[in-house]
């Protein structure tokens, strides 16, 4: 029997969704889950008979946020007739990604022929006081509008050549946004450290808010500067400030980032990777 399609009713959807998708960002309450999808016309229901046997939200070529109902399972079989629809029904003629897919899923879209393009995963830890000291070689304080500039540039040399390299114009414009968004609370909360003798920023350390709880938007280091716990003295900072208003910090990470060691040395717990996928038309 192949599974076929039906469009889902959002609040339906998103209640569905909110259950069986695993929360592996740390959303904090159920409120949070269900805003993700509960405005998008974009869930449908994947139909086995008379059952749904899952829900998967398709969208701009791409498929997403898949998640079993029980007693159903991902199979190969289901995402390859997912597959077959969209490519058919949409004429698809460039690669269709596939994102957020979880680790007990990838085996199915690896056998109907997406190969893996990155992986990723949520983190957090508990705020708490820490010391925060770095060497006296340096010193910190807390960013402002004016640094944008200099910002974009350790960014744009720190992920030179690694996951998370981006065009020139994205770090700038990441940098940017930052301040339009930032609460002044967590402004306190980040960094920007300088090397005392040349007065040259050489990290930052970036604390935004997502979903009422604080997460590391950014944070680099300059590669001749690694290696002095600068990343960790940040961390350290940010934890002491936010920990008398917020319980956690949450940040993201890029499998292969060098920083993840140093996420999970500081105590940083993994909601699990998450992936994304293509399959390349021929």
């Amino acid at each position: 029997m192949e599974y076929r399609l039906v469009k889902a009713d959002r609040e339906v959807f998103s209640k569905y969704f909110a259950t069986y998708y695993k929360n592996n960002w740390f959303r904090p309450s159920w409120g949070d889950l269900t805003k993700v999808l509960s405005a998008s016309d974009d869930g449908y229901w994947v139909i086995s008979g008379d059952h749904k046997a899952a829900g998967v939200y398709l969208s701009d070529n791409s498929i997403g946020l898949v998640f079993g109902i029980p007693p159903y399972l991902i199979t190969t079989k289901m995402i390859d007739d997912i597959k077959r629809h969209l490519i058919k029904s949409w004429n698809v003629t460039e690669d269709l990604h596939a994102y957020n897919v979880l680790d007990d899923q990838e085996i199915a879209f690896r056998e109907t022929g997406f190969v893996r393009v990155e992986s990723r995963q949520c983190m957090m830890r508990p705020t708490e006081e820490l010391d925060a000291s770095m060497s006296l070689n340096y010193l910190h304080r807390k960013p402002a509008i004016d640094d944008v500039s200099k910002i974009a540039e350790v960014f744009k040399e720190a992920y030179a050549n690694g996951p998370d390299e981006r065009e020139v114009g994205v770090y700038a414009d990441d940098a940017a946004r930052y301040f339009d968004v930032v609460p002044s609370k967590l402004l306190g909360a980040s960094s920007v450290v300088y090397d005392r003798t040349t007065e040259e920023i050489v990290g930052v350390c970036l604390i935004s808010l997502w979903e009422g709880l604080p997460l590391v938007y950014s944070i680099a280091v300059l590669p001749q500067h690694r290696g002095m716990g600068l990343a960790s003295a940040m961390l350290d900072r940010a934890l002491t400030v936010l920990e008398p208003d917020y319980p956690v910090l949450r940040l993201f990470v890029t499998t292969g980032n060098i920083a993840e060691q140093l996420y999970r040395k500081k105590g940083f717990h993994s909601g699990g990777e998450y992936h994304h996928l293509k399959y390349t038309i021929e």
